[in-house]
């Protein structure tokens, strides 16, 4: 791979932001990629070569949802079954290579909801709902072995009916909470290596909003939160974790409630109008990593992307470097994704989304078998 003497030029924008976390005005660095950046890409050395794509048994698209890979060659579901005894009941389903068939790991209760699998594929998150509230709930997987942890520090806190964050490393389980006599939610974490949960109140932020989503960077000292403003849409907010509170330092305005840690320093999240950012808290400096994004997942190591762009019916794969998507290739036509997941060794992409676009009015009537998940296996 070469590159040409041009390499990237950098227009610096003067943008005056006013935010709830800051006194004032202020300026942020924008850095666009230039356009007549050329890369010699070595044919036989294409990062993206489809190999295999596998399409998933017809049963498990009826009902259920797809939670990801447990293992680099295996995912986890979770599927209604059907039995004499009990009617539908949900369980945990494992599919393994060459995905023809489905292995039911264990039954889940009624009274859970929000499931959702860690990235190294050991731990089930969820929510698990009583006549006291909603606790959070931890299944280890293969062993199946549950555990209800308590994500509140005093009886003034009550877990809300949110699907938990985790972090990148799967340590750390982001959450929402409500505390008696306050407005805004806290934001709950729970340490799985310490075994103990910790909630943080919110800190220079004054502008009126409600926390739907937050997630905490792999060493345990940044938040990121989506916050809902009703009219005036929905921004991400960076804050440091200081003590027992989490102080905001920076705040943009998101298309999507799509966000992620790229490092302990920089996280990525989709603007207004699908421009993909990334921002580096190090020097305040934003970058446009992609233009006209839909949606996007990046893989375990933060090495490569898969991205869909918008009025495009077509999956792309990328290397993810510096401040730049290379060797960018479409991977699979004719699919709208709705979820991404990379598997561990980055070999696999489980997705499942729909075949055409459709409009928002007919989305609720669209039969089953418009939803497509299968496995796309690279070389």
């Amino acid at each position: 791979m070469t590159y040409n003497r041009t390499g990237l030029w950098c227009v610096t924008l003067a943008i005056l932001l006013l935010t709830g976390c800051a006194n004032g005005p202020r300026s942020e660095t924008i850095i666009i990629p230039s356009k007549e950046e050329n890369h010699t890409v070595d044919e036989e050395r294409r990062p993206f070569q489809v190999k295999t794509i596998y399409r998933l048994p017809d049963s498990i698209t009826d009902q259920g949802e797809l939670l990801g890979w447990a293992t680099p060659e295996s995912v986890i579901g979770l599927f209604e079954e059907a039995s004499r005894s009990e009617g539908l009941s949900l369980q945990f389903q494992r599919l393994s290579a060459p995905y023809e068939s489905v292995e039911t790991l264990q039954a889940v209760g009624n009274n859970a909801m929000y499931h959702h699998l860690s990235p190294d594929g050991k731990t089930i998150s969820g929510v698990a709902k009583s006549a006291e509230g909603a606790s959070l709930k931890l299944i280890t997987y293969p062993s199946g072995e549950e555990e209800m942890v308590e994500a509140t520090t005093d009886s003034t806190q009550q877990l809300l009916f949110e699907q938990p964050t985790w972090s990148a490393d799967s340590q750390y389980v982001s959450y929402l909470v409500m505390e008696e006599g306050r407005r805004l939610a806290s934001i709950g974490v729970y340490d799985t290596q310490a075994e103990k949960a910790k909630v943080y109140r919110l800190k220079g932020f004054d502008m009126a909003g409600i926390p739907i989503k937050a997630k905490i960077s792999d060493d345990g000292r940044m938040m990121l939160i989506v916050l809902d403003q009703s009219s005036n849409g929905r921004i991400v907010a960076m804050g440091t974790i200081n003590g027992s509170v989490i102080e905001f330092q920076y705040e943009h305005e998101i298309g999507s409630d799509q966000i992620d840690w790229l490092n302990h320093d920089q996280f990525v999240f989709q603007g207004m109008e699908g421009t993909l950012y990334e921002y580096d808290r190090r020097n305040q400096e934003l970058s446009i990593l992609l233009e006209r994004a839909d949606s996007f997942e990046f893989s375990q190591d933060r090495k490569y992307i898969a991205y869909s762009l918008n009025g495009k019916d077509t999956l792309y794969a990328g290397k993810l470097q510096g401040k730049n998507i290379l060797h960018a290739e479409p991977i699979y036509h004719g699919i709208i994704p709705s979820d991404m997941y990379w598997s561990p060794d980055h070999n696999r992409l489980l997705v499942n989304g729909r075949k055409t676009y459709v409009k928002p009015r007919v989305v609720k009537e669209a039969k089953p078998m418009d939803l497509r998940p299968f496995i796309i296996e690279f070389e």
